[in-house]
């Protein structure tokens, strides 16, 4: 076989799976991810579903693809949100680009970060790397404002004041094992924000806002910008 040819057989090999997730995101749209179905994708693409299980074995298989394509889409775009010289700048514009990307794709945040589908169960050894990204990013600028003097010391005094034993002999071990050698009240305020402003965007994806706030969008910002305020300084300290 020439090089052309195993060129253009791997060119098509991507333009179909191209295809294949394009459908496959229409129908988690269409359906939720209980309900995919391998035969409606292959059908949407106009193949036959004996042609799709050599890309995608199992309804399983194809789940963690989207899952895995989500996490990284989601971080590619909190990562470019997060692109600033300043630190705080750069953890607002993380926050609002995690919001704003799961506003926009409703159907996979709630794949990566809703209700577990029945009898499905992630791989880790698939999942964890992109799953973890945004977590790893946020984490690094925390590091990085604590570094630079800009986080606020009563906030992380206070922090510390209300640390449990148990809580902060598991921040410890997660310190280690992740190798971030970070006060240990640093990594509780870097938790305590990204449950707090994950509980926001979730709340709102899944509707939860819409009966008081049927435009979020406002009290998002006010939010963010809250949180953020109470924990950053305008200069170094």
């Amino acid at each position: 076989m020439t090089t052309a040819s195993t060129g253009l057989r791997a060119r098509r090999r991507q333009e179909l799976l191209a295809a294949i997730r394009t459908a496959a995101l229409k129908e988690l749209r269409r359906t939720g991810a209980a309900g995919l179905s391998l035969r409606a994708v292959a059908r949407d693409v106009g193949i036959a579903v004996s042609a799709l299980y050599r890309y995608f074995p199992s309804r399983d298989e194809l789940l963690t693809d989207l899952i895995v394509a989500a996490f990284d889409a989601h971080a590619d775009a909190v990562e470019a949100g997060g692109a600033h010289d300043d630190v705080a700048e750069a953890l607002r514009g993380l926050w609002h680009a995690y919001r704003a990307w799961a506003v926009a794709h409703p159907a996979e945040f709630g794949l990566a970060y809703g209700t577990p589908v029945p009898g499905y169960v992630a791989p880790p050894e698939h999942t964890v790397r992109a799953g973890t990204r945004i977590g790893q990013c946020a984490l690094a600028l925390l590091a990085r404002a604590y570094a630079e003097g800009r986080l606020d010391p009563d906030t992380l005094h206070r922090r510390a004041t209300r640390l449990s034993p148990g809580t902060a002999e598991q921040l410890e071990t997660w310190s280690d094992r992740h190798g971030q050698p970070i006060p240990t009240e640093v990594l509780a305020v870097w938790l305590d924000l990204f449950v707090h402003l994950h509980g926001l965007v979730s709340m709102e994806v899944f509707g939860l806002l819409r009966p008081i706030t049927p435009n979020a969008t406002p009290y998002a910002a006010e939010v963010i910008d809250t949180e953020l305020a109470a924990l950053i300084t305008t200069r170094r300290s």
